[in-house]
């Protein structure tokens, strides 16, 4: 007896490009420990504070010895200052890569549940509701697509693979 309409390791793919890439992106936290890597931003590089009292995503204005300076716009707008002595973090943002990834992983998920329930949806005997007229491949196909587009539609907006750290405070 099949269960599944493909093989269920090609699901898993995305998954292991996504902790790759984690993996990876961690390398970085051991040699961003001096403030100085953030004076050689560009200004209006999109990037990540945590600090002690709030958690900002905005353009990258200005950085000294003291304070950390960035905008709500690229072209300017509400400037948020953050003292040296509060940042915690700062990484870039990643919402293009952490959109391709979540597409990646929605896809893979939703081709997964797609090709477990279609047996179920649409039995080769017409018993229960009457979805004999779709094919099981079609409802893996679509379990896909909705898979696809719920997973870009949570990566990108999470930017869940933020990183690299350009600045971590010491002793964090």
């Amino acid at each position: 007896m099949r269960i599944f309409a493909f093989p269920v390791l090609p699901c898993f793919f995305p998954l292991a490009i996504v902790s790759l890439l984690t993996a990876f992106s961690g390398s970085a936290l051991a040699q961003a420990d001096t403030w100085h890597h953030l004076s050689a931003l560009q200004p209006g590089t999109h990037i990540h504070i945590a600090s002690d009292k709030k958690s900002r995503t905005c353009f990258f204005a200005s950085a000294d010895d003291a304070s950390l300076v960035c905008s709500r716009k690229h072209s300017g707008g509400t400037q948020y200052t953050f003292s040296r002595a509060e940042v915690r973090t700062v990484k870039l943002t990643r919402y293009t890569l952490s959109t391709v990834a979540g597409i990646g992983i929605g896809a893979g998920v939703g081709f997964g549940i797609g090709a477990a329930v279609a047996p179920a949806v649409a039995p080769k005997s017409n018993s229960g509701l009457d979805f004999s007229g779709i094919d099981r491949d079609a409802i893996t196909i679509l379990g896909g697509a909705f898979g696809l587009i719920a997973g870009g539609a949570i990566g990108g907006p999470t930017d869940f693979l933020r990183g690299p750290t350009l600045y971590r405070r010491p002793g964090l």
